[in-house]
């Protein structure tokens, strides 16, 4: 299975602000630690726990992780 295709779709077809909150519930879980390690560039922490707390498929420890550290 190729980068590109492991998130069961075509990374390289996502827009990081119109696919956001999908892009921050699957990297996380998903996601290479360079990949993670994007999250925390791409997008605020306000922006990140936002998208877990409302988009079904995140989980509560990702959640809790990101509500207790400082970006």
């Amino acid at each position: 299975m190729s980068p590109a295709t492991f998130w069961e779709v075509d990374i390289n077809l996502l827009d990081i602000k119109k696919d956001r909150d999908f892009i921050i519930v699957r990297m996380p879980e998903r996601g290479t630690d360079l990949e993670i390690g994007l999250i925390k560039l791409t997008y605020s922490q306000r922006e990140i726990i936002s998208a877990l707390e409302k988009t079904k498929g995140g989980s509560k420890k990702t959640l809790n992780f990101y509500k207790t550290i400082s970006i």
